[in-house]
């Protein structure tokens, strides 16, 4: 009878540590689930009335840029240095001047190539300002200025680790212009875009005086002459790029 009444005992002290093990379990808490990630885009800062003033752009102007882009205009900014004082003698304040106004756009080539002509003829110049390369639209500018060096100016365009600086690429165009005449259609730190007015006669030659001067053209991008030449040739125009 006590064996009996043991194994009893046993029995439901199993039966309990199993109940008590599963209500442990279940009752156990999940690890907290980590929050998605959320990328918020900051909204653009728009054109203000009282900047459309300051620019004194024609009002059609800029609603026509507007409209062939399907965005409203953005303020753009020269970075300029003004001079100044202090106590270690004369110095330079870097501050930003209101030259022209944006757009966003992935149709930058189209836009720049249809509205070119009739902003020169007006005192404007059309340019991509900043190329994203498909993830993002392209940022296409307008400013004052009938010579397409004056983007380069603007743009600050330079090469300091070639040793060349906005003047010196400025001079180096310029005498590509009798072999090939241009037009520059865009412009950043280090990177030049433009189009062929009259393609070169020596497509090889060509090529391999950017070649000399912008070296990663070719080294980081097309990886040959030739590659570089079939590029030029489906473009129509050239590209300087200086990692």
């Amino acid at each position: 009878m006590k064996s009996v009444t043991a194994g009893r005992y046993v029995l439901f002290g199993a039966a309990a540590c199993i109940v008590f093990s599963f209500a442990c379990t279940r009752e156990k808490p999940e690890p907290p689930k980590a929050p998605p990630i959320r990328f918020i885009k900051p909204k653009p800062q728009l054109l203000t009335q009282e900047q459309r003033a300051e620019l004194g752009f024609p009002p059609e102007l800029i609603a026509r840029v507007e409209e062939a882009a399907g965005t409203e205009a953005e303020p753009f900014f020269e970075t300029v240095m003004f001079p100044a004082e202090n106590l270690k003698g004369r110095t330079g304040i870097e501050r930003n001047k209101l030259v022209g106004f944006s757009v966003h756009t992935k149709q930058a080539e189209e836009i720049i190539a249809s509205l070119s002509p009739v902003l020169r003829q007006q005192g404007f110049l059309i340019f991509r300002s900043k190329q994203n390369y498909g993830s993002v639209p392209d940022v296409v500018t307008v400013v004052r200025g009938k010579n397409s060096y004056d983007i380069l100016k603007i743009q600050k365009t330079e090469a300091p680790d070639f040793g060349f600086n906005t003047k010196a690429i400025i001079v180096w165009l310029k005498a590509r212009q009798s072999e090939a005449p241009f037009v520059i259609t865009g412009a950043d730190a280090d990177r030049v875009e433009a189009r062929f007015i009259r393609r070169p006669r020596n497509w090889t030659a060509f090529a391999n005086k950017i070649y000399a001067f912008a070296p990663d053209v070719v080294d980081q991008g097309t990886g040959t002459i030739e590659r570089l030449i079939e590029l030029m040739k489906k473009s129509n125009g050239f590209y300087l790029w200086w990692d």
